[in-house]
């Protein structure tokens, strides 16, 4: 019995020698296998990973470049010109010695009511009240600077002046309308020159010169030789449509101007005359001719 028991007992011994053995064979080849697949997934997965970073990178710094030229390609460019005001006024410098504020009575109530459970309720309430205030500053030095620019103040009384001297009418009308309530007559003098007549109502009369046959008349091309060495020329003074006969000397002087109807046949004249002076517009001193009124009054 004991050698049957020890036969068994090496035939336990020998059969768990067997299966440690296989069981360790059965666990290295796994491990053998494993680590060689591991091994080249992960090298086949770093290229990817090395290659995307510059990649981003990449692309980040386009995308940062491209709207920063693209933004400053569509930006207008800044005006450099800018006209100056024509008055300017400015205080580079300004103190301000002492200010004092005083307040009477001043009376604030505040109320303020909350209500948590019923989803946050909220009322507040302020109410101020001051009887007096009394502010004082003192002791105020600052520097002022004004300035003044008449250069489009020029341009504007220029174009006035030209536009006057290109549409004489503008003048007429002007009159018109500034002597409204006064007896305004244009005579010719003889020596083809304009003249204002205002009468006011005190009776005084002032003449002034406003212009001359050269400058504010219109040569119709209607001559007549009236001998001895007289021609006899028509001009158009638009403003009154009236005509004028002007007669000339052989040394181109004026001798007589006489104001006609609006046609050329010279029978209608104006109904009113004055005596107006060869030399000036109102001396006192008259000449031989009677010098016929070119325009009714105007009131």
């Amino acid at each position: 019995m004991r050698g049957i028991t020890s036969s068994l007992l090496k035939l336990l011994a020998l059969l768990l020698l067997v299966a440690l053995a296989a069981g360790q064979r059965s666990s290295a080849a796994p491990l053998s296998s494993s680590s060689p697949a591991s091994a080249p997934s992960s090298q086949t997965q770093t290229p990817p990973y090395s290659s995307d970073t510059p990649a981003s990178t990449s692309n980040i710094a386009s995308a940062s470049s491209t709207p920063s030229r693209t933004g400053s390609s569509s930006l207008p460019p800044l005006s450099t010109g800018t006209f100056p005001p024509d008055v300017l006024f400015r205080v580079p410098e300004l103190h301000v010695g002492r200010i004092e504020l005083d307040v009477d009575d001043l009376r604030a109530d505040l109320n303020l009511n909350a209500d948590i459970a019923r989803l946050v309720a909220l009322n507040v309430g302020v109410q101020v009240g001051v009887s007096k205030v009394n502010i004082t500053i003192a002791d105020v030095d600052a520097k002022l600077d004004l300035v003044i620019r008449l250069g489009n103040l020029a341009k504007m009384v220029n174009r006035t002046l030209a536009s006057l001297d290109l549409n004489p009418l503008l003048i007429t009308v002007l009159n018109e309308i500034i002597s409204r309530g006064n007896e305004v007559k244009f005579l010719i003098d003889n020596l083809g020159n304009i003249v204002q007549e205002v009468a006011g109502g005190a009776g005084d009369v002032v003449s002034s010169i406003v212009g001359n046959y050269e400058k504010n008349m219109t040569f119709t091309g209607v001559v007549k030789d009236l001998g001895n060495g007289l021609k006899q020329k028509t001009y158009r003074y638009d403003p009154l449509g009236s005509l004028v006969n002007i007669i000339f000397n052989t040394l181109g002087q004026v001798v007589q101007a006489v104001v006609i109807g609006k046609d050329n046949s010279g029978g209608s004249r104006s109904s009113s005359s004055s005596i107006v002076p060869t030399s000036t517009a109102s001396g006192s001193t008259p000449t031989s001719s009677a010098t016929q009124a070119a325009s009714a009054t105007a009131v």
